[in-house]
């Protein structure tokens, strides 16, 4: 058995006990020889120490020393002896402790293999709260939403019935055969909102976007689709999208597919709301920016054409009166509230009257 005494030394126990057993035994040999020859030696007759004179006579002071070097082998063997029964009590102690150690390994491995299923079923909960926080977060949000337009109905509710028109009495005017604006017939846009009346600069801005169109088209046929903004101009700026087709093509070859690059949409968009001057005000004032636009449009070329809001209605038949009396051909394009001025190839012409 092998003990521990040093950091990188070992003690071997079981060899020195064999060791000193062996040495013990030689040396209690040798001291029953001496003293076995020493007693003869004296007993012996004259003539057979003559005889014997050959074999050498061992000094007392030799037999102390091995006497000395066996008692000290004898105390040797008893701390050997006592070495041996601490290195088997230590050795059952370590039993023991690899006992303890393994009971502890497998209590944690148990309580390791209790923490993980502990916290999976943790994790899935959690993940569980957070889906349904989630959905409780989207459920209010959508409760909001609903609330919000339900408060806005209340509101627009409450506006129309205080502001219910009183019976009025209808005026007849009347109304001239209506007839398309043909593509030689030019016209002046207005826009009437909130009882504000403001010029619009319709075909200005779509003169320049055909030259803009036209200067860069061959930008726009490298993409399927494109979108700008040109202006502003008096107020408004002009967003429009470009599309490219795939359009069937016949030449002398044969039939092929050619590109055609095509408006989507085009509308107007005003720098900021509430735009223009009441109708009322400028029908009266001789120096309105309305009487100011239509001395620049002859009567006998120009369509007036007014883009007007489910608020602007009365307005618009003020308007339309003023503008008769002028001489002007009028044009209604009625839009709901949150629509922009808009064209598209797909679009209908103004109707004049």
């Amino acid at each position: 058995m092998l003990r521990n005494t040093k950091k990188g030394e070992t003690l071997e126990i079981g060899g020195q006990d064999s060791f000193l057993d062996l040495v013990s035994n030689v040396v209690g040999i040798l001291l029953i020889l001496l003293m076995v020859a020493g007693i003869r030696a004296q007993n012996s007759p004259p003539e057979i120490e003559t005889i014997n004179s050959s074999i050498p006579v061992i000094d007392s002071k030799i037999l102390a020393d091995i006497q000395t070097n066996y008692e000290a082998f004898q105390e040797k063997e008893v701390v050997a002896v006592k070495l041996r029964e601490e290195v088997n009590s230590v050795h059952e102690q370590m039993e023991i402790l690899d006992e303890h150690i393994q009971i502890q390994a497998m209590q944690h491995a148990q309580l390791f293999d209790m923490m993980t299923s502990a916290r999976a079923v943790i994790d899935a909960v959690a993940e569980e709260k957070d889906q349904e926080t989630k959905e409780k977060i989207e459920y209010q949000r959508q409760l909001q939403e609903l609330e919000t337009k339900l408060g806005q109905i209340g509101r627009t509710k409450q506006w129309l019935q205080a502001n219910r028109p009183q019976a009025t009495v209808i005026e007849n005017i009347p109304t001239p055969i209506s007839k398309s604006v043909g593509d030689k017939d030019r016209e002046a846009h207005f826009r009437l909102l909130g009882g504000k009346i403001v010029y619009v600069p319709f075909l200005e801005l779509f003169e320049k976007m055909k030259l803009e169109i036209a200067q860069n088209q061959h930008q726009y046929f490298k993409q399927k689709l494109s979108e700008n903004k040109i202006g502003p101009l008096d107020n408004f700026y002009l967003e429009y999208m470009l599309v490219i087709y795939d359009v069937p093509m016949q030449d002398a070859y044969g039939t092929g597919v050619g590109k055609s690059l095509q408006l989507e949409y085009a509308e107007m968009v005003p720098i900021r709301d509430r735009l223009g001057e009441p109708l009322k005000g400028a029908l009266i004032s001789p120096d309105s920016e309305l009487k100011r636009r239509l001395k620049m449009y002859r009567q006998d070329i120009y369509t007036i054409t007014v883009w007007v809001y489910p608020d602007s209605f009365e307005e618009f038949i003020e308007l339309k009166k003023f503008l008769y009396a002028q001489g002007y051909r009028v044009a209604a394009r009625p839009l709901d509230f949150g629509m922009p001025i808009s064209g598209s190839p797909r679009g209908s012409k103004s109707a004049a009257q």
